[in-house]
């Protein structure tokens, strides 16, 4: 039995970043997996509350971090988790790459490790550059060897994602848009509030809309959330674009109530589970809106020919996101580990699963 203790899983980013794992606590066991309080531990889980501080530098964050891994770990075996929304690396391997981390884990990354030479505003592809922290990384073959997904990303946040609506086959909207598009500009060293480029990626989509607004029902305007979820459900098309990071809650409220989905290509990041297959689960638009009219009326004037997608969502989810393909995840991560393969090979723990 390989055991795991994670460290302060309530504290700050911590608790989205860990809860996953509560929900598996128990079967995790059936994988040869205890999650412990116990100080007997194999690996110590780090999440980012201990060891990036928003309030510092990016250079004095990285130093208050290492130094705080230090005495967190004692020397010991542990794994570094970034919890932030996005593909972004800024804030985690500044730390990770000092380290003596066994892995780094993220929700998501980009497909490409090459990817990350090229300079981004705080790291974000979509924000393009021009920020008071555009950055890149260089990230070596074996250091990429030791980056790997989570297992997990927004949709195994919530149990409620479970619940499904019957979909309308009488969907009176055109288009739901609603969603938070103002962010305060942050402080320059701050990696997870980016607040003018996130704002001019939400913002500039509902600009985009105005050149169709007097021909289709679209809706822009906060509501309170009951009002939200009856416009989402009564529309054909739910317009989700990036925020702090490439996936959204609103992704899977679409799916929820059967509500179309149109968002920026995915195409560039992994995440696992992965429920964006294009043009079978969602439909695609250049993260620049560029071609976000023609896709909406291409949408609408041939409604029918996509109404297929919103149920292909479901069915991915239900496939994808259930707890066993997390704790099998996270058996073979675990498992194929150098420091503990041979430990696995000769109980026999491999052979049996």
């Amino acid at each position: 039995m390989i055991k795991v203790k994670i460290h302060n899983p309530t504290k700050g980013r911590n608790e989205p970043t860990f809860r996953p794992f509560l929900f598996i606590k128990d079967l995790l066991k059936n994988y040869h997996i205890e999650i412990t309080n116990s100080d007997d531990f194999d690996f110590l889980f780090i999440g980012m509350a201990d060891y990036y501080d928003m309030s510092l530098t990016l250079k004095d964050s990285a130093d208050w971090g290492l130094n705080n891994i230090e005495n967190i770990s004692k020397g010991g075996d542990y794994f570094l988790f970034d919890g932030f929304d996005s593909s972004s690396l800024t804030g985690s391997y500044e730390v990770f790459k000092n380290s003596k981390a066994k892995l780094l884990l993220k929700n998501q990354l980009l497909k490409n490790r090459k990817d990350y030479n090229n300079t981004y505003a705080y790291g974000k592809w979509w924000f393009g550059t021009g920020s008071g922290l555009d950055v890149s990384y260089d990230i070596s073959e074996k250091e990429w060897s030791k980056i790997k997904l989570s297992g997990f990303n927004l949709g195994c946040q919530l149990p409620s994602y479970h619940n499904h609506y019957q979909i309308s086959t009488n969907k009176k909207f055109d288009v739901c848009a609603i969603y938070q598009a103002f962010h305060e500009p942050a402080p320059f060293n701050r990696v997870v509030a980016p607040g003018i480029q996130y704002t001019q990626h939400r913002s500039s989509a509902w600009e985009v809309l105005e050149g169709i607004k007097n021909k289709y029902s679209i809706f822009t305007a906060k509501l309170p959330q009951q009002e939200y979820f009856e416009k989402l459900y009564n529309s054909k098309i739910c317009l989700s674009p990036f925020g702090q990071g490439e996936i959204c809650y609103r992704d899977f409220e679409a799916m929820q109530f059967g509500t179309l989905l149109l968002k920026p290509d995915q195409s560039k990041i992994t995440t696992f589970p992965n429920p964006y297959i294009e043009n079978e689960t969602y439909i695609p638009v250049l993260p620049d809106w560029s071609n976000l009219n023609e896709v909406i009326e291409n949408i609408l004037c041939n409604y029918n020919s996509f109404s297929y997608i919103p149920e292909n969502f479901r069915q991915v989810f239900k496939k994808e996101y259930n707890l066993n393909n997390l704790c099998l995840y996270w058996y073979e991560l675990i498992s194929n580990l150098d420091v503990i393969k041979k430990d696995y090979e000769n109980s026999g723990i491999m052979e049996q699963s």
